[in-house]
């Protein structure tokens, strides 16, 4: 039981604050546009169209982020993409102060700040297998995921609650404080050199195009990611806001506050599994997440009153700690240092590029169907995948996050012949 184990190693302890104020920084960013574009418009439609404008900027440049985390300073590259968020936050706080945000403006600047996230995300993803021990990897990736979580709680709430207050432009502001903080953290941070030859862009992005395509137990964990992504993460993060503004009729704090419940369920969860070093068949607990977290969102969306809801979405986030944590460490258990930006690059695609295609998907839908309907169509074929999973799917249940060699996790990264 070494639950905090990592944090004794101060380059661990830079990136982890680093993670975290950035984490906490997108939380806000990602409830303000939200809010703001419900300010704007009662469109489910145009709601879907700006969560897309967040996202899609992972969907674009994550893969050449991921090649120039593998044969550049990650430390560097890491600070200028957060230097440009911070910019960016600072001019989006103006603007809102200024009463000039419409919904095209408001798109843009979601564009612009999702490209932040497109290259900094794989960045830290990559940089933490190089940080600490191979035995400490689950406790390291559990922790990491943990000050997200944290985030994830208070994020919601303190956008919500800056927002009650001092409106958007506060808010945009907050995230500006909270990154300039993180960039002090990663000034004496020192991110160990990549590994690996060099050659050009297009044949390094390839390799590691093609470690996931022979690697089938990381092919298998990438597909089920996207399919995450694609039904309950933009669902969740589109229509969760319209759910609490027209059903249950809260306001910014209340809505804030069903986030913060997702996130408190998280952080527990997260907790509980970096306190142990290791864990005996991982796979068939992050196969078992899937089927469980179907059921619950599918009484999320069938909840006739707010406690409820906020009840199961902490239940959520509990299994959702589980999921998270599980799906990154076999992941990483799996793949050689040489090409972990680049594979942290399609994990990050999977992750976070995906998701704005269900938030667009959901938005339109939801004017179709309604948003609660289309909440539980989501809930129900969720639960469906993670049945098939199971059954079909043996070695992913049989899969352990127990850290191998260098030379034999490099062996799979070699491409097998025709």
């Amino acid at each position: 039981m070494q639950t905090f184990s990592a944090f004794r190693l101060q380059a661990f302890r830079l990136l982890w604050v680093n993670t975290f104020t950035f984490a906490l920084s997108q939380s806000i960013r990602q409830f303000t546009f939200v809010w703001l574009t419900l300010e704007l418009t009662k469109s489910s439609a145009v709601l879907g169209a700006v969560s897309f404008a967040l996202g899609v900027p992972v969907l674009l440049f994550s893969l050449p982020a991921g090649a120039l985390a593998d044969r550049v300073d990650r430390g560097a590259l890491l600070f200028v993409s957060q230097a440009a968020a911070l910019a960016l936050s600072v001019l989006a706080a103006f603007l809102a102060w200024a009463g000039a945000m419409e919904i095209g403006l408001t798109i843009g600047l979601a564009l612009v700040l999702g490209g932040t996230v497109a290259f900094g995300q794989p960045v830290r993803n990559a940089i933490v297998p190089s940080l600490v021990d191979s035995d400490r990897l689950l406790n390291a990736i559990t922790l990491m995921s943990l000050g997200q979580n944290v985030s994830q709680i208070a994020g919601p709430a303190i956008a919500g609650g800056i927002i009650a207050f001092s409106g958007v432009g506060g808010a945009f502001a907050a995230q500006a404080l909270l990154l300039g903080t993180g960039l002090v953290a990663l000034l004496p941070l020192r991110v160990p050199r990549p590994v690996g030859r060099r050659g050009r862009l297009a044949s390094e992005l390839a390799e590691g195009f093609r470690f996931v395509r022979y690697h089938a137990g990381v092919r298998v964990l990438l597909a089920l990611l996207v399919v995450t992504s694609l039904i309950m993460g933009g669902t969740f993060m589109t229509l969760m806001p319209k759910i609490a503004k027209d059903d249950f009729h809260s306001g910014a704090l209340g809505t804030s506050l069903l986030f913060a419940a997702m996130g408190v369920g998280m952080l527990m969860s997260s907790l509980l599994l970096a306190s142990f070093r290791n864990l005996s068949h991982p796979g068939r607990y992050f196969m078992l997440t899937l089927m469980v977290g179907g059921c619950l969102n599918t009484v999320i969306g069938l909840a006739p009153v707010y406690a409820i809801a906020f009840t199961f979405l902490f239940l959520t986030g509990w299994n959702a700690g589980f999921f998270s944590n599980l799906n990154l460490t076999l992941i990483q258990s799996q793949t050689p240092a040489s090409v972990m930006g680049r594979v942290m690059s399609i994990y990050t695609i999977c992750l976070a590029g995906v998701q704005p295609l269900g938030s667009l998907i959901a938005g339109l839908a939801a004017d179709w169907v309604g948003a609660r309907e289309w909440y539980v169509i989501c809930g129900v074929v969720f639960g469906l995948v993670g049945f098939a999973a199971f059954v079909t799917q043996p070695s992913l249940r049989r899969m352990d996050a127990a850290p191998r060699s260098l030379l034999e996790r490099e062996a799979e990264a070699e491409p097998r012949p025709a």
